[in-house]
């Protein structure tokens, strides 16, 4: 009777292993599948620093959160200049800029030339504090509010309420910088009419 009952134990045992040996080969199977296709994938999740709000892209349309976002990242590199990073902030931005149009391509290459004479002559540093952004995603333009501080080396600084226009360009799945202008109070008053 033990002897019966030993054997059902062992045969019970063999079932058991034969069961986890076959889970095992196939845990080992689609562990193998698994890392091929994660080493065949050319997906990347890109992470931008400094978002501040929810933004959203496809493939004809931006959200205008994403557009203030550009706006916001564009500005700095535009206005915030001295002397010794016009040149980089030069390369920056026409990077990122619409080639459809040479004609804003040569309006930035123009401001950044003027800048950059400008602002070594005069020793003038700028910054543009940011106070109010206005989207339209339709028409991919960005209006931006702030204020001006320019300094004139030891000679002092002015401050003065400034608006800029930023038009965008979406291409191929980028969002490019097309134009870059200052816009008066009335330009901007005539413009909403």
């Amino acid at each position: 009777m033990q002897l019966h009952v030993m054997s059902q134990n062992i045969e019970s045992v063999a079932r058991q292993r034969n069961v986890f040996l076959v889970l095992a080969m196939l845990l080992l199977v689609s562990l193998i599948l698994v890392t091929l296709k994660l080493l065949s994938v050319s997906e990347r999740v890109i992470l931008v620093p400094g978002l501040h709000q929810e933004a959203w892209v496809s493939d004809k349309k931006v959200s205008s959160s994403y557009l203030e976002e550009n706006a916001a990242m564009y500005l700095p590199l535009l206005l915030d200049l001295d002397p010794t990073c016009i040149a980089w902030k030069r390369d920056r931005v026409l990077e990122h800029v619409a080639k459809s149009d040479t004609k804003s391509l040569k309006i930035l290459t123009e401001y950044f030339a003027n800048a950059n004479q400008n602002y070594e002559q005069f020793s003038l540093s700028t910054h543009f504090a940011l106070k109010k952004l206005e989207s339209d995603q339709s028409t991919l333009k960005v209006i931006a509010h702030g204020q001006l501080v320019s300094r004139f080396g030891n000679r002092g600084f002015e401050s003065e309420p400034a608006i800029y226009g930023l038009q965008f360009e979406w291409v191929a799945g980028r969002l490019l910088l097309k134009e870059f202008v200052k816009i008066s109070k009335e330009e901007l008053e005539n413009a909403k009419k």
